[in-house]
């Protein structure tokens, strides 16, 4: 094979070298895939290496399958006893081997994470516990710490300020090990920590492992956490060539352990070690390239490198900055018609929007179904569909509904109110038998025999009553029912309960405060409508039914588009606080900047023909302030062009025939004709206002145009309607 013909210049260096150790710093785009390949072929074909002395370890079952399958094709049948595997994959037929030296069968099982959650749930109910307890979340999250850092029970020491909750999640680690081994399985953090266990405690087993092993490469190096590492490190002897690629500027996965120093500090750890840097990008213009670069050179923890590519120059990297949440997405619902429209062979699958958080998709989710467009949603769930905002909804409907048994069913205990199962079985007979709903039933308990326990029925008549005091607020219709729904949820002490997750309580408590968002909008864009009609609205949306025919635009964070590629990219909502997280960088300090900018870097060089890169200056629920431009845009030479505000206007929709709103650049604006009422921009800061009921006060904020924050000099702060005829500006000159 003619290996100069078939690969570039650092490409064919990378496949041939002779250094024992090699560090390849692949970047975006570069061929990775193909070096590794092409480099299991080459030790093989031109070294002789015999193909079952050679592991290669991929991150994902199917990238190892797609290697082998490549390799082995390459080799015309010369690669038998060839490993490519991920770690896990490998540890588990070592353990197959191996493990009967613990004193453990080799035919044990391996539990799923799901498998983990109901074990550690049963434990709890043994020990007198709710299957939902906090000690069951506490408990999962102790037991992945410390398996993270290699640790079983009785390598852990608690101190005396340790927490009662981590004692108790200790005790139900040493009684989840001990199930375990009843039930002769293994989880997944077993498989690598039984492995090293193994290799460390008998020197026989290793050694005989350690022939076996002439040559290791690794893919997504960058991606290695310490546990793995150890593997590695164990399975080496002084002959074994270690081979890995990756590209330290890709890191984005730290919150999951991977630890970025072990590629950087890659030739301190092996001094002899040969790097190479792939630096032709064979995906994406130059342009997008060019942004790309500029992003990431403000990182310090990185091997400097630069991508370039012998493509076209390619179209500018697009920039916009839309006034709202929804005027963002009819943007790029309006750029996606536009590429179809003067693209005929684009396939919708050709295209991306991108996003760091889930909670980001409900505009886009709302304009792509309104246009007729397909997309898809990977890595997550629609929005409607996500537990916490259909928790929220079910809150809301029985405010209206109060027969809603469903949604009762759905919140009882959503936050925890003690309400176990067995007290359910009561509940629901005793209701059954007097005719009524849940929420009716307890509103009239004091009319019943009832056989509820005293703690129940005030835990359950403080939610009844909470509910009729928020619906009297609706009723009233003297505020803004956003605000009155927030407050609501708040009290209910549902972001309390949301924020108890550590892990995902940031996407969490974002849903929630993006569904009152929306509510905003709605209620911004149809100022004559009732939140009812909204409800009913997001029901209609969370009944949709999936369009099926295979050709969709791809929605999904840029964790989960890390190694995909799309002619077209759009990286959506890219706003301080979001994109950056505010939470990372508060959390991490500059580490966390660092792999946010990582993270922007990865979304930017998905894109092959064309970058849409996206923000908007809406009042966000989320931040509770108003969003600016991502810091991104700067670092990476992104301008706005100087423009009036895009706004909607009419326009003939190219998939179906009725009309929708769109806004176009290089149109002119027609205004709809609108109902008339107040707006905001009637009013400043610092106005004094006039309520028919509430009296004078201050206007002392307003939120994204449509609702006034006034302080009363009676009533307090209220968050007020710009539109709702209660409320009047005093003229000046009518001060006292």
């Amino acid at each position: 094979m003619d290996y100069s013909s078939l690969l570039n210049e650092n490409q064919l260096k990378a496949v041939s070298t002779t250094s024992k150790y090699t560090r390849i710093v692949a970047g975006a785009g570069s061929g990775k895939t193909r070096v590794l390949t092409y480099r299991i072929s080459y030790l093989i074909s031109e070294f002789g290496v015999d193909p079952s002395s050679i592991v290669a370890i991929a991150f994902t079952n199917k990238v190892a399958a797609e290697m082998k399958e490549r390799a082995l094709k390459l080799l015309h049948g010369l690669g038998s006893g060839l490993t490519v595997s991920t770690f896990h994959s490998y540890c588990a037929k070592f353990l197959r081997k191996e493990i009967d030296v613990l004193g453990f069968p080799n035919n044990f099982t391996i539990i799923d994470e799901d498998d983990q959650v109901k074990m550690i749930k049963d434990l709890a109910v043994d020990a007198g516990y709710k299957r939902n307890d906090d000690v069951v979340k506490h408990t999962l999250g102790f037991i992945s710490y410390y398996k993270c850092k290699g640790l079983y029970p009785d390598d852990i020491v608690l101190d005396k300020f340790s927490s009662e909750n981590d004692k108790k999640a200790l005790q139900f680690y040493l009684k989840y090990e001990e199930r375990k081994d009843q039930m002769l399985s293994l989880d997944f953090d077993d498989l690598l920590l039984r492995t090293i266990q193994i290799l460390k405690q008998f020197p026989e087993i290793r050694e005989k492992w350690q022939k076996r092993i002439t040559n290791i490469l690794i893919d997504e190096f960058q991606d290695t956490n310490d546990v793995q590492y150890e593997l590695v490190k164990l399975l080496m002897r002084d002959e074994t060539s270690l081979y890995v690629v990756g590209d330290p500027d890709q890191t984005i996965y730290t919150w999951r352990g991977a630890n970025q120093s072990i590629i950087l500090e890659f030739n301190r750890n092996f001094p002899l070690a040969e790097t190479i840097i792939l630096d032709r990008n064979y995906r994406s213009t130059k342009s997008i390239l060019n942004a790309a670069n500029k992003l990431i050179s403000h990182n310090k923890k990185r091997v400097p490198k630069d991508l370039y590519t012998l493509s076209d120059e390619g179209s500018p990297v697009v920039t916009e900055s839309a006034y709202s949440r929804d005027l963002e997405a009819k943007y790029v619902a309006d750029q996606i018609e536009n590429i179809r429209l003067s693209n005929p062979d684009v396939s919708y699958r050709d295209i991306a929007v991108l996003y760091r958080a889930a909670y980001i998709t409900l505009p886009f989710e709302n304009e792509f179904m309104r246009r007729r467009i397909p997309y898809q949603i990977y890595g997550g769930v629609k929005f409607f569909q996500r537990k916490e905002v259909k928790d929220v909804l079910a809150y809301f409907r029985l405010i209206y509904n109060q027969k809603d048994d469903i949604s009762f069913e759905r919140i009882v205990n959503v936050p925890r109110r003690g309400i176990g199962d067995s007290t359910m079985d009561i509940f629901k007979a005793e209701k059954e038998n007097a005719g009524l709903s849940y929420f009716e039933y307890i509103d009239q308990i004091e009319n019943f025999d009832t056989q509820i326990k005293a703690k129940h029925i005030a835990a359950l008549g403080v939610l009844v009553n909470k509910i009729k005091e928020t619906k009297k607020r609706l009723d009233d219709n003297l505020e803004a029912y956003p605000k009155i729904l927030e407050d609501f949820v708040r009290e209910l002490g549902y972001f309390d309960y949301l924020s108890s997750d550590d892990e995902t309580a940031e996407e969490k408590v974002g849903n929630v405060r993006t569904l009152l968002d929306n509510i905003v909008d709605y209620l911004k864009n149809n100022p004559e409508s009732s939140f009812e009609e909204y409800l009913q609205n997001a029901t209609l949306q969370t009944s949709q039914d999936e369009i099926k025919d295979g050709d969709y635009v791809s929605l999904m964070t840029v964790h989960v588009a890390k190694g995909l590629e799309f002619d077209y990219v759009f990286v959506v909502s890219m706003v301080e606080g979001i994109f950056p997280s505010e939470r990372t960088m508060i959390e991490s300090g500059h580490d966390g900047e660092e792999e946010e900018r990582r993270l922007c870097y990865v979304a930017f060089t998905r894109a092959r023909k064309k970058l849409y890169v996206t923000c908007n200056t809406s009042y966000s629920f989320v931040l509770e302030s108003r969003s600016t431009q991502s810091r991104f845009f700067e670092e990476a030479g992104l301008k706005f062009a100087k423009k009036d505000t895009y706004t909607p206007q009419k326009r003939q929709s190219f998939f179906s025939s009725n009309f929708h709103d769109g806004y176009y650049p290089d149109e002119t604006y027609e205004e709809k004709p609108k109902v008339s009422y107040q707006t905001s921009s009637s009013w400043q800061v610092g106005d004094i206002a006039i309520h028919d009921v509430f009296g004078r006060g201050v206007v002392a904020g307003i939120i994204d145009d449509t609702i006034l924050e006034i302080d009363f000099e009676e009533h307090g702060r209220k968050s007020i309607l710009a539109s709702h005829p209660k409320i009047h500006k005093e003229e000046r000159g009518g001060l006292a």
